[in-house]
């Protein structure tokens, strides 16, 4: 499998022969423009990601009631849902180094059971489960399942022994799991897309779900609309349903509490 986008093509059709990357910056080597013989490149256009499987171009992106689409930001391929980025990259290295520092700060460890609640192309669950005994993900939509599929970087979501995926809803999914956590990771898309899963009623699925002083760490972004304070209303709703409030992370845009 060749993985594409614009810039790979524009740099060897400019250059004949250069040093890049066939799996979004995996790994790198001398190619020529000759490499691509056979590739209809007049249909690879500029912001999407391309595939090719030496018989047919699959552009990486899906029309699934809203755009989900790949595109590479810092060297690495991220996830956006109709234009939006699902990761938080400001003052990171990039979107993997957002994950490492999310599993530091719960202190996550070989005794751990992680939940995360929002899988996307499951670079948090990747890094938690280097770390840790055994890691459920929950993923809502099969389109950014099948995006994680194709995409290289998202390969050890798949092929970790000690990863679950669960393709559901996490409001639905959390209150039926038999497990008991003792790391929660909840990085949800906004509140405008997924109010659910800020609700009291959700953060009361997570704490049944959990051990006692179980660790939460929750994404909640920057202000809403009409600078509408989520944080607040976050760290009101979890102090009301199981969780004590240890510390706001403003980098992370998130908070760490835990569980009563």
């Amino acid at each position: 499998m060749i993985y594409l986008s614009k810039e790979v093509v524009d740099t060897l059709r400019q250059e004949g022969a250069a040093k890049v990357s066939f799996d979004f910056g995996r790994n790198t080597h001398k190619a020529s423009f000759s490499d691509l013989e056979g590739i209809p490149l007049e249909e690879i256009k500029e912001n999407f990601l391309y595939a090719w499987d030496g018989k047919e171009l699959y552009k990486l992106a899906i029309f699934d009631g809203h755009l989900y689409k790949l595109r590479m930001l810092g060297g690495k391929p991220i996830l956006e849902i109709d234009g939006l980025r699902m990761h938080l990259v400001k003052g990171f290295v990039d979107v993997f180094d957002y994950s490492k520092h999310i599993a530091k700060l719960l202190h996550i460890g070989p005794d751990d059971e992680v939940l995360d609640t929002c899988t996307g192309l499951g670079y948090t669950a990747i890094a938690a489960a280097k770390l840790a005994r055994k890691v459920v993900t929950i993923e809502s939509s099969r389109a950014v399942l099948k995006l994680a599929e194709w995409n290289p970087w998202s390969s050890e979501l798949f092929k970790s022994k000690n990863i679950q995926i669960i393709n559901g809803d996490s409001y639905e999914e959390v209150p039926k799991l038999k497990e008991k956590f003792s790391k929660i990771i909840h990085d949800p898309p906004r509140f405008s897309r997924a109010g659910q899963l800020y609700s009291e009623e959700f953060y009361r699925h997570l704490a049944s779900a959990s051990k006692k002083d179980a660790l939460l760490f929750h994404y909640f972004g920057s202000l809403g609309k009409k600078n509408r304070n989520i944080s607040k209303e976050v760290r009101v709703r979890l102090s009301e349903s199981g969780w004590e409030i240890e510390k706001s992370y403003p980098a992370l845009q998130g908070c760490v509490a835990r569980r009563l």
